[in-house]
């Protein structure tokens, strides 16, 4: 019986596969299409994604050899530089120094200058970085699902964006063992305390123009938080949720029932802070947060103009800090041992270009509706504030 031309074709791919392991690397295998929306997009594992290799091209101005495909589930064509995180980026190589400079503690100016770009070169990267570390994160913690069984401790930092006639507080939840960072909410706040008369009629200004802040908006970060932490807690576990004296902390607890496996346990804001403090893991966070972030530094020129940028850049620090820096820098069995080595979640630290070696999908990562204005760089701390962020094309 005469074989089919699809024989054919798989025969040739496969000799010529088993050539070019032969003589060199594997060929890159697209796992699935790029197009989010193809059918073959949202493949599963043991699903398998039909493609025909058409050749390949040599990128001009990088230098770099490009594969091309055709996608047989959609009829469309598409390259091997659709799966890499620097997609359309002209200067390879950038992602991973802008990654490390802004984990340092310098700002998007200061980056800018040691690199030779410009600001806006660098700014576009950072909203790039926290496209795919919220990605990252939200799947480290799908492989965290019901495996959480220490004790985790939940506190507010008190910074600003904009002015500082607008502070917030960026909630913060840390295990206590591995010191592994599970969630980043930001909770706009209505500044308060003694103020001049000026100061009030600034505020006043301020509030006209942008609108007031929500003023349940710590009790709603808390309570996202509570049942993210539900969600991952092990089962039949209880597990201590240690917190400050802050009211809407208790109020969220109460929201939910006061559900099983949380026990709250809270510390006065007074006591001291060292490592005998039972908040010491979220305490040298934020500590370590104003050391290592520009915008968080006391009396800064380089704070965020916006609620959006600012939690950019805690989603790489929460990268960073989770995948890269170790537990401990004044001890060597601790220094390459990183938050997510010691959950299991990776088996060594990975630099900047090894986290975003390869793009992630926002529609393959299940990146939940309520998160889509996070991932898209739209987050407001007022109900007016003006917000003209265009989302590229290949942030999809």
């Amino acid at each position: 019986m005469a074989r089919t031309a699809a024989c054919r074709r798989g025969e040739h791919e496969t000799r010529r596969m088993a050539r070019a392991s032969r003589s060199g690397p594997a060929p890159f295998v697209p796992p699935h299409c790029p197009r989010r929306d193809c059918p073959a997009h949202r493949l599963g594992p043991g699903e398998p994604f039909r493609f025909q290799r058409r050749g390949s091209r040599v990128n001009r101005r990088r230098g770099d050899r490009v594969e091309v495909f055709f996608c047989l589930h959609g009829a469309h064509w598409f390259s091997s530089a659709a799966f890499d995180t620097e997609y359309w980026l002209q200067r390879r190589g950038l992602l991973g120094q802008v990654f490390r400079l802004l984990c340092e503690g310098q700002s998007q100016r200061q980056a800018a200058r040691s690199l030779g770009v410009s600001p806006g070169v660098v700014a576009r990267c950072e909203r790039r970085l926290a496209r795919q570390a919220l990605l990252l994160l939200l799947t480290q913690r799908r492989a965290l699902e019901g495996r959480l069984t220490e004790d985790v401790v939940l506190d507010g930092l008190r910074t600003f964006a904009g002015s500082q006639d607008e502070p917030l507080d960026l909630n913060t939840a840390i295990t206590v063992r591995s010191r592994f960072v599970l969630d980043v909410v930001p909770a706009p706040l209505r500044r308060s305390g003694a103020m001049r008369p000026s100061q009030r009629a600034r505020r006043a200004a301020r509030e006209r123009r942008l609108g007031r802040p929500d003023p349940q908006a710590r009790r709603r970060a808390t309570r996202a938080t509570l049942c993210l932490l539900l969600r991952l807690l092990a089962p039949g576990r209880e597990i201590a949720l240690r917190t400050d004296e802050e009211p809407d902390y208790a109020r969220a607890l109460a929201d939910l029932g006061a559900p099983a496996g949380l026990r709250h346990e809270t510390t006065s804001s007074r006591a001291r802070r060292d490592t005998a403090n039972p908040l010491w893991a979220v305490n040298h966070l934020h500590g370590l947060m104003r050391h290592a972030l520009k915008s968080h530094a006391r009396e800064t020129l380089g704070f965020h103009k916006r609620l959006a940028g600012l939690l950019d850049r805690a989603l790489v620090f929460t990268a960073w800090h989770n995948n890269t820096k170790g537990l401990s820098e004044r001890r060597r069995d601790l220094a390459q041992t990183t938050p997510a080595m010691v959950l299991g979640l990776a088996d060594r630290p990975l630099s900047g270009e090894e986290l975003f070696a390869r793009r992630r999908f926002p529609a393959r990562e299940g990146l939940p509706e309520a998160l889509r204005p996070v991932y898209e760089g739209r987050v407001v701390a007022r109900p007016r504030e003006p917000m003209t962020r265009r989302v590229p094309v290949f942030a999809y």
